[in-house]
């Protein structure tokens, strides 16, 4: 094991909300749907933008899981709708008309639930009102299962240019214990003909440290998607929602999870170790590893970074001009208008998001006493063989990475503690 491992005695597995750490010590002011419809017909800045579009439903849930979305119950026309209408209306604001952008996301839930006179509705009304820029990014979260050949076709039609797939494992065991459709064997052959048929990036999504999970299984996972060549793998430690299926069965003792940070650093770095032994591939961001030239991640590159990221969709959130927005529901979105703080330390908080940390770039998120605070506080992670500190940039060392949310949000809360005197 490496030094300091149990630096932390929780790890954070997700990034963390930066505004709600902010908060803490400067609040961010309401702001109302009409003020945020006026931003709209501004002229928009020029930070780099992003859709984001949410569908809170699927066909079948993962044990894990009790995010923004719901078990399908009856035809998602009505919502299909409205979700065409929204960009319709959208569409007409000089905001889209005078915007170029990057990026559309799809997440959900399961956005490829939709049916394909769906899917063809909401995919026209983007056509018609969002200009996309000449290196744009268009994914499609999915499943292998309700993703089929009609409903390829039209997103090939539309212009989607990568797919990202929930696998979670490849493990057999792994894949009843996720509820997950298909054997191991069934997986790869449908990801091999799904390459065949989509051009663009082919990323997959993978949970590691479900029970009874060994090294094996993780090496054995890193090993199918280099053999596959896929364009990049999400990789994340299992984190029990509140709610979920899992959740209940383990209250119940029906499951009995194993969570200390030892076995959770061991999976976390045989599947990393397998993933860069060929140089093929390398760290994108904390929680992803990608193909060299093949997938980018714009979508989180400009979330992380500053940009825009318009939400669109019943439980979508985003960052406008400025302004926080999360829709609520159809009728109702709530806005806040993020201080100089909060702007500038979410961008602080996203760009710690990738393995190396470019000095000249925190500079210029940072004023003067701000950096030498976090120059100081990186001193301490480099003692801590967390950052190994370079002329120009602080490079997270391996167990950097795997701390690298506990240490973005510590390095937060210890500047603003420092600038507010608290």
């Amino acid at each position: 094991m490496e030094k300091n491992l149990f630096l932390y005695d929780k790890r954070l597995k997700s990034h963390h909300d930066s505004n709600s750490l902010i908060n803490k010590y400067i609040k961010s002011e309401n702001y109302s749907m009409k003020e945020f419809n006026d931003i709209l017909q501004q002229t928009p800045d020029n930070r780099k933008k992003s859709i984001y579009v949410h569908t809170p439903y699927c066909d079948k849930i993962c044990s894990f899981c009790n995010l923004n979305r719901k078990q399908i119950d009856g035809s998602l026309d009505m919502y299909a709708q409205y979700i065409a209408d929204e960009f319709e209306k959208y569409g007409k604001t000089r905001y889209f008309q005078e915007s170029e952008f990057e990026v559309i996301f799809f997440g959900g839930g399961t956005p490829t639930v939709y049916k394909p006179h769906q899917l063809e509705l909401i995919l026209k009304s983007i056509e018609k009102n969002v200009k996309l820029s000449k290196d744009y990014e268009f994914t499609f979260e999915t499943t292998l299962h309700n993703l089929n050949d009609e409903k390829l076709e039209i997103m090939k039609k539309y212009g989607v240019n990568r797919l990202s797939v929930g696998i979670q494992t490849f493990s057999d065991e792994g894949r009843k214990f996720y509820n997950r459709t298909y054997t191991k064997k069934e997986v790869i052959q449908r990801l091999k003909k799904l390459k065949e048929k989509f051009q663009g990036d082919l990323c997959v999504d993978i949970i590691y440290n479900f029970p009874d999970q060994n090294i094996k299984d993780v090496i054995e996972d890193a090993k199918i998607v280099k053999e596959l060549e896929l364009s990049s793998a999400s990789f994340y430690s299992l984190m029990v929602h509140e709610g979920s299926k899992l959740s209940k069965d383990i209250e119940a003792e029906k499951v009995k999870m194993k969570t200390d940070i030892e076995r959770d650093y061991l999976l976390y770095q045989h599947f990393v170790d397998e993933m860069l032994l060929d140089s093929d591939y390398h760290i994108l961001e904390l929680t992803k590893i990608a193909k060299n030239n093949g997938d980018n991640y714009k979508y989180i590159k400009i979330r992380n970074t500053g940009g825009d990221t318009f939400p669109i969709g019943v439980g979508a959130g985003g960052s406008v001009q400025g302004i926080g927005v999360y829709k609520m529901s159809k009728e109702m979105f709530f806005c806040s208008k993020h201080t100089d703080y909060h702007e500038r330390f979410a961008r602080l908080s996203g760009y710690m998001q990738f393995p190396i940390i470019k000095k000249s770039i925190v500079k210029e998120i940072l004023s003067l006493e701000e950096f030498e605070h976090f120059d100081k506080k990186m001193a301490e992670y480099e003692k801590n063989y967390l950052v190994e500190i370079k002329e120009d940039s602080y490079n997270l060392t391996k167990l950097g990475i795997f701390w690298g949310n506990n240490i973005s949000s510590e390095i937060i809360i210890y500047i603003m503690e420092k600038i507010f005197n608290k």
